[in-house]
């Protein structure tokens, strides 16, 4: 009887400590940390990546306008043998427009030998246009640019009709008017205006001269 509660006892306490082993493996596996895990960086955290700015032209330098060499118009009170006229200077590009209704006429002259000649054409001399516009209450404004074809582009015909506003000639270079070889040498006007009342009697051309 006695030999058995031994072995009974014995075999308890080898469970107990088979117990014991059991609770502390557990114990230990439930309390250790997890491992560490180092996320992976991901490039946008990891790195800052600047677009390069993009490369701006500069902007083109803008073609030269066929009026690049305009300038304003000058005019300029200027007398001559006892009349008054008006020497204007404007540069290339302007076209001269007629102040006022009437009828044209165009005259073209050149200095042959010294001396003033109408309806002539000899090669080498230049051409010189008075365009001449006459209101209906007489008034005569006449216009003597530079040499045809060089300096000047007659735009109306020798003889007809305007209205105001009308085209009459185009400044294409910067030679002086007729009056530099026909009288006066000294001046550079590029246009020597008049402008005479019905009377006869000068009158102020300067606000009559319109251009666009």
């Amino acid at each position: 009887m006695s030999e058995r509660l031994d072995l009974a006892g014995h075999a308890i306490a080898v469970v107990v400590v088979l117990a014991a082993a059991v609770y502390g493996l557990a114990t230990s596996l439930s309390l250790a940390p997890p491992p560490t895990r180092t996320p992976a960086a991901t490039a946008s955290a990891s790195t800052s990546v600047t677009a390069p700015s993009p490369t701006v032209a500069p902007p083109a330098s803008p073609a030269p306008s066929p009026s690049a060499s305009r300038r304003p118009i000058a005019t300029t009170a200027y007398a001559a043998s006892g009349h008054s006229y008006t020497g204007v200077s404007l540069g290339t590009g302007w076209t001269i427009t007629a102040p006022f209704d009437g009828r044209v006429e165009v005259h073209v002259y050149q200095l042959i030998d010294g001396t003033i000649r109408e309806f002539t054409n000899t090669p080498g001399v230049p051409s010189y246009p008075y365009v001449i516009v006459t209101a209906a209450d007489g008034r005569k404004l006449t216009y003597r640019p530079g040499a045809v074809d060089t300096d000047t582009r007659v735009l109306v015909p020798a003889s007809g009709t305007v209205k105001a506003g009308a085209d009459l000639f185009t400044v294409i270079g910067t030679g002086p008017s007729s009056w530099h070889d026909f009288y006066d040498p000294s001046i550079t006007f590029q246009i020597v205006v008049s402008l005479v009342g019905a009377g006869g009697s000068d009158l102020d051309a300067a606000p009559l001269i319109l251009a666009r």
